[in-house]
């Protein structure tokens, strides 16, 4: 594999799924490299975090809580580090066995996430589709390559566009003084 593929490093080259993750859409993009698998798919965070996914989180999280610990306050201090992990090791979970993969299985495949948004987005997300296409066109037919690049495509113009809402959103808040996210320095009450 070309050790000079633009945008990846030698982790992500190296990776059996890469998981694109576009925050403010439902729908992510799974590419798996592993050799006789390879290709792509392209899910729905509702086939994925379903009641069951919700109820291993709740049943984690009181796990944690619960836990006895030496100092309780520490313990307390570092819950949501913890929870976050909780989330992101459950998710991966769920998204695995929605691929058809036992996430208990000894030969459990090596996965990058690459989260598409904001400043990364405008910036570094041509070079990471680059480097994606570059590995996916050794292992994909040339037409699954285009459905690929299409998908990604449209996936990056919606997750601008709902970018662009939410900031317009956010700026019109702002300037009305309906949020406690902005403040003036000097405002005239008359």
């Amino acid at each position: 594999m070309d050790e000079n593929v633009q945008g990846l490093g030698p982790e992500e080259r190296q990776a059996d799924l890469h998981l694109c993750i576009f925050p403010h859409l439902k729908e992510f993009v799974v590419s798996d490299l592993r050799p006789g698998k390879a290709g792509f798919v392209l899910l729905n965070s509702g086939e994925v975090l379903r009641g069951d996914f919700y109820d291993m989180v709740e049943q984690e999280f009181a796990d944690a809580l619960r836990e006895r610990a030496e100092l309780p306050f520490i313990h307390l201090i570092n819950l949501p580090l913890r929870v976050e992990e909780m989330v992101r090791g459950v998710a991966m979970n769920f998204i695995l066995l929605r691929l058809g993969i036992n996430p208990e299985s000894e030969d459990i495949p090596t996965v990058v996430v690459f989260i598409i948004s904001g400043g990364a987005l405008a910036t570094h997300s041509q070079q990471l589709v680059e480097g994606l296409r570059q590995l996916l066109g050794e292992k994909l037919a040339p037409n699954q390559l285009k459905e690929w690049e299409a998908t990604m495509a449209r996936l990056m113009e919606e997750e601008n566009a709902m970018l662009r809402r939410t900031s317009q959103h956010e700026l019109s808040e702002a300037v009305s003084g309906e949020t406690l996210d902005y403040f003036t320095l000097w405002e005239s009450r008359n």
